[in-house]
């Protein structure tokens, strides 16, 4: 069943700077920290984020070499 995690929960699931979680529907989730965020690995929308901010740094790229 999917659902939404506590931030409790996000930190048991945690290990180190890595989070999966594929029952998790928040894709991004925050860590121990003022300002550290991660991104759910097991959520298909941050594999989807992931990819099109590579392709929009390649097509960047390729205009200015």
């Amino acid at each position: 069943m999917k659902r939404k995690y506590s931030q409790e929960e996000v930190q048991k699931c945690m290990s180190g700077r890595i989070y999966i979680n594929r029952d998790d529907l928040n894709i991004f989730v925050r860590r121990k920290g003022v300002y550290s965020w991660t991104m759910n690995l097991g959520n298909k929308w941050s594999w989807i984020i992931m990819c099109t901010e590579l392709l929009v740094i390649a097509i960047i790229l390729s205009f200015i070499l």
